[in-house]
């Protein structure tokens, strides 16, 4: 005898778990691992960065969003004049077009499409304001070598390979375009013959990756998961390191999305829908693959989502940098820190001594450290930072990871351009300390007029202005404690910043160090908790959706046609009874007067949000299914169409209810249901629910 068991776990009194609501947790506590999981791998791509180990691959989806076309767009004409089908092999394609219209017909679409002025590029301007030093890219636009030259940095561009013998003194980055460059288009990589010949015209370049594919880790951005010349570098790793275990690179990779295979009425069609199964499916296939070859992929939605996780890469490698603003008299430097102590058998004053330990301790902590050379001080910023470094790797170490830009060299050029210096510093770096300074401190005197022509103040003023940690020490006198008043008066709720204004006649210099350095981590953390936050909600709000936003409770009502849909109707119900936070409205009884049959659905409707529309053949024969649109349009609800008849429910019918000027199946999507008789073919309409909702 078979029998049927229902088991319901009891976790205490007031808690019962059912399986809906498990299924929740699991699907939530999944998206959260997912989320962590891409966090982990960018904070990977940061390390690289630190190390300066860090280069960029860039696909056509980084220049997409300056109006220029990606790939498949740019065959797509090619494809519409052979009158073939787009999604076949597209360098095949642009061989026919080659071979009906030359090679020339083939450089004027190549000019024409990159001719265009582009607009400006949010990821490139992020990733040139970062220390790489080497891109490489299939793509013709000049989109990375004019951002970089923007920037300010010296750039060689190399689309051929005798071009490899160039080099331009005090070069900043190097930019490989592999598939060659716009305005030489006879030399472009773009038909299948130029594929094939590749390796014969062009080694040098697959031999140049396969060395940067060895040396450093490389980031792929703007490529999708059919993109063929992904495909290529897949297989150099898999070539290259077919008996040893790969270096980890990383890839964003934007995920195959439904909305790719809508029709222009926004439906997804059963064949459609079939394609895009099969995609998700390869997608998922080939990221496995990815990653047995070292190359981890992080999905995003669209490209734009990438925007949100290069600002993370850029902020949390800016939190590492430490800029230490400051000035010293050097003919007077004995009256500098005097109340510091330091060992008796060491030569230098005070202040210097000071100076030395804080940036060698700065150092020794894993910090990199900024400097403008300031009056009397970057002498003893650099000595102490060359101190430090022992166990990291020496001298070799700290020049690494020691910036210098001397302000003395534009000290006779106009303020503005030395604030352009400063500003620059400054913004690259997380955290800015301020010691001494030009201004003698007096109580109860502001000397306003002092401050606005002293260089480190103005520093302050900057660092305030780009939002930077600050930390005023207060206890080294003079600028720095009239900073250290402006920025504590009102917050003395932590122990050791009284400790930063000391102004005892013996200060236990090593004690404020430790102060100095306990506050730097304090406050990293916290801004590396709010630009985790900030990713969390600008990147991961989509694909990683949760819900979180969305009422406690959802009411539904459910809209049909009786005799060709009752049973659909309670099946849905019934699926809808195990979903948490959706409340579907029920029937409490059969009414038989009309006009209380028009004022509870007025009522109900009234009540709800979401409205299921049941799409049969006969619901045009319902009295009241018209009503309950027009009364669900009113009522500002969001629509669920579910389709029980295999598309042939009456779409006049439908079309001449609009919100605007469009009707419902041109706003949202048709859900088809085949096995439309068994409660299976209904579970995802929870979901099919919070996403009306959520306007997914």
């Amino acid at each position: 005898m078979i029998r049927n068991i229902f088991i319901m776990f009891i976790l205490d009194e007031s808690e019962i778990y059912y399986m809906s609501d498990i299924r929740k947790l699991l699907e939530q506590d999944r998206l959260e691992f997912e989320a962590d999981q891409k966090i982990k791998n960018l904070d990977n791509i940061v390390q690289a960065l630190r190390n300066g180990r860090l280069s960029i691959f860039a696909g056509a989806g980084l220049s997409a969003s300056s109006g220029y076309v990606n790939w498949k767009q740019l065959i797509k004409p090619m494809s519409d004049y052979l009158g073939l089908n787009i999604n076949t092999d597209l360098t095949m394609i642009a061989q026919y077009y080659e071979n009906e219209c030359t090679r020339e017909g083939l450089n004027r679409a190549i000019l024409s499409e990159f001719s265009k002025v582009p607009t400006k590029n949010d990821n490139m301007e992020i990733l040139a304001s970062l220390p790489i030093d080497t891109y490489w890219t299939t793509n013709y636009d000049s989109i990375i070598e004019d951002t970089l030259r923007e920037k300010g940095k010296t750039v060689d561009v190399i689309y051929e390979q005798i071009q490899y013998k160039n080099y331009t003194p005090g070069r900043d980055a190097v930019v490989y375009k592999m598939h060659g460059d716009k305005n030489f288009p006879d030399r472009a990589v773009i038909s299948k013959t130029d594929y094939e010949l590749y390796d014969v015209y062009r080694s040098v370049f697959s031999k140049g990756l396969v060395m940067e594919l060895i040396t450093k880790t490389v980031l792929f951005i703007g490529f999708g998961f059919a993109d063929p010349n992904l495909d290529r570098f897949i297989s150099i790793v898999r070539h290259t390191f077919e008996k040893y275990s790969p270096p980890t690179h990383y890839c964003f990779m934007r995920s195959v999305s439904y909305e790719d295979y809508l029709d222009e009425k926004g439906n997804l069609t059963r064949q459609k829908r079939i394609e895009f199964e099969q995609d998700k499916k390869l997608q998922d296939l080939k990221i496995r693959s990815m990653k047995g070859y070292g190359i981890h992929t992080i999905l995003v939605d669209d490209f734009t989502q990438i925007t949100a996780m290069l600002n993370y890469i850029r902020d949390k490698y800016t939190l590492n940098k430490v800029f230490i603003s400051g000035a010293l008299d050097p003919n007077d430097s004995h009256n500098y820190g005097c109340h510091f102590d330091k060992p008796y058998n060491i030569n230098f004053k005070n202040g210097e001594w000071f100076i030395m330990q804080l940036s060698k301790r700065i150092i020794d902590d894993g910090y990199d450290i900024v400097n403008g050379f300031g009056v009397g001080i970057g002498n003893y910023v650099v000595s102490g930072a060359y101190m430090g470094g022992v166990q990291r790797g020496g001298s070799d170490y700290v020049s690494k990871h020691l910036t210098i830009q001397p302000l003395i060299s534009v000290e006779q050029q106009e303020s503005d351009k030395k604030d352009e210096v400063r500003r620059k510093l400054i913004r690259d770096c997380g955290t800015v300390i301020f010691l001494f300074g030009k201004t003698l401190y007096e109580d109860n005197n502001s000397k306003k007029d002092e401050l606005d022509k002293d260089g480190t103040y103005r520093e302050y003023e900057i660092a305030v202005k780009e939002v930077k940690n600050v930390i005023p020490v207060g206890a080294t006198g003079l600028t720095s404690r009239y900073i250290y008043n402006e920025v504590y008066s009102e917050n003395q709720n932590t122990p050791f910043i009284d400790r930063l204004n000391a102004v005892d006649e013996n200060i236990n210099c090593m004690q404020l160090i430790d102060d100095i350095m306990a506050m730097i981590e304090s406050e990293k953390r916290k801004k590396e908790e709010n630009i985790k936050q900030t990713l969390m909600k600008d990147a991961f709000s989509n694909d990683d959706m949760s819900y979180d936003n969305l009422p406690d409770q959802i009411n539904v009502f459910v809209s049909f046609h009786f005799a060709g849909a009752n049973l659909q109707s309670r099946l849905i119900l019934s699926v809808l009874d195990d979903e948490p936070g959706i409340n579907p409205v029920k029937e409490s009884g059969k009414i038989e007067d009309k006009r209380k049959i028009k004022q509870w659905i007025d009522r109900k409707i009234k009540s709800t949000s979401v409205t299921i529309l049941i799409l049969s053949k006969g619901m045009t024969k319902s009295i009241w299914v018209g009503r309950e649109i027009q009364k669900s349009i009113e009522e500002n609800n969001k629509f669920v169409l579910v389709d029980i008849s295999s598309g042939q429910y009456d779409k006049d019918f439908l079309s001449q209810y609009k919100i605007g000027s469009k009707s419902l199946d041109e706003i949202y999507p048709i859900h088809s249901v085949e096995n439309c008789n068994e409660k299976e073919g209904f579970a995802d309409v929870g979901k099919w629910v919070r996403d009306a909702v959520a306007d997914i």
